[in-house]
């Protein structure tokens, strides 16, 4: 499955495909914990706390997988030494196109993550049926919908890659036909175009035996996603083709801090609602309206967090975003007033923000707190056009 590649003779075509770039680019700043994944799985490699992988070239085999050390004072692997190890890992079946290569990209991650008894990605298509649309709060608009009988019931940030040129009323489509309907007057304007949504909540109905959910989106300007949910009315059947587990397992011992914008409120929400860990979490709330912490304001705490009459107050902490400073600026000094004034160490974080943000705050996180890649999971979920 992988072997040590010699740099001065590759003997190997690098793969040519539309995105590359932009592949490459992406995989190397959001998702170095599956290629390090990858190391530790289909090599005999000893994955060293200082050591980042990296995509250095894809052929049409598979691809070539750099370890580079850095010091602690880099923040970047860019401007580290040259790499120490290289790994050619095999896929499974050669590549072809930027389709093949998504593909093959996802198999390797499935059967890593099956290796190591993880949760993972998943290709299958899901139909959701809408009840009902309305704003949990100025600027989140709700969808209450009927959800396939296999959804995860208590799966925190647990989301679907929805398909929003394919909504169509049921009532309209025959048992056995619903893989291939579409709505036309959405289609149109919407084809083509595929959003990533955490379930905020999911729930047996016990009138119904049905499950049900809560699909939470972000409103802010002419966006398809928000355009998309607000024109879903009662009876439209949604398909999802992928879903996703959020990357949570850290979070069950040890001081933890959350942080994340409106797009990651509903995965925050439903973790603060299943919390388990013995220790209440530091929450980092942004919004860019003052209004939408009714957000959270709202929802019912875990058994556990009810027992603190004082979570809201002294564990919730709001930032309103300002043009004035970075977002980046404004977390790290939020957090140093917190951390200045009470004595408690940060042991794990999950957080999830724009791309540029993460690019900036996830060094600076690490620089201050020190933790290691498995204690710290801080994505992207979203990214300016």
């Amino acid at each position: 499955m992988a072997q040590l590649f010699a740099q001065e003779n590759p003997n190997k075509t690098p793969l040519i495909v539309a995105d590359k770039d932009l592949f490459v680019d992406h995989i190397n700043d959001e998702h170095q914990d599956e290629l390090a994944m990858f190391i530790n799985v289909f090599t005999k490699a000893t994955l060293r706390e200082d050591s980042i992988p990296s995509i250095v070239e894809l052929y049409p085999e598979g691809m070539l997988l750099a370890l580079t050390s850095i010091n602690s004072d880099q923040t970047h692997f860019e401007h580290a030494p040259y790499p120490t190890e290289q790994h050619f890992i095999h896929f499974t079946a050669p590549v072809s196109d930027s389709v093949s290569l998504q593909e093959q990209y996802i198999a390797l991650l499935q059967r890593a993550a099956t290796k190591l008894g993880k949760r993972t990605i998943k290709l299958r298509e899901q139909f959701f049926t809408v009840m009902e649309g309305y704003y949990a709060s100025p600027n989140m608009y709700r969808l209450l919908v009927t959800a396939p009988d296999n959804t995860p019931l208590n799966q925190p940030g647990y989301a679907y890659l929805f398909d929003l040129g394919a909504s169509f009323v049921t009532s309209t489509i025959a048992v056995g036909e619903q893989s291939d309907a579409d709505d036309s007057d959405n289609s149109d304007k919407f084809q083509g175009v595929y959003r990533y949504y955490s379930l905020r909540k999911a729930w047996q109905d016990t009138d119904s035996s049905s499950v049900n959910a809560w699909i939470d989106v972000y409103i802010h300007g002419d966006t398809p996603g928000g355009n998309w949910a607000r024109s879903l009315g009662t009876g439209a059947q949604i398909k999802s083709v992928r879903e996703y587990p959020e990357k949570l397992d850290h979070l069950t011992n040890g001081q933890c801090l959350l942080i994340g914008d409106e797009t990651s409120l509903p995965t925050i929400a439903n973790l603060l609602e299943n919390w388990q860990n013995p220790l209440p979490p530091l929450v980092l709330v942004i919004t860019n309206d003052a209004d939408d912490i009714s957000y959270l304001n709202a929802l019912t705490l875990s058994e556990r967090l009810s027992n603190d009459e004082h979570f809201k107050q002294n564990n919730l902490l709001h930032i309103v975003n300002t043009a004035k400073t970075t977002l980046t600026e404004q977390i790290m000094t939020t957090l140093n007033t917190c951390l200045t004034a009470s004595p408690i160490t940060i042991d794990k974080v999950w957080g999830a923000l724009e791309a540029a943000d993460i690019k900036s705050l996830r060094p600076q996180l690490k620089s201050a707190l020190g933790l290691s890649r498995q204690d710290m999971t801080i994505q992207v979920y979203w990214r300016t056009s």
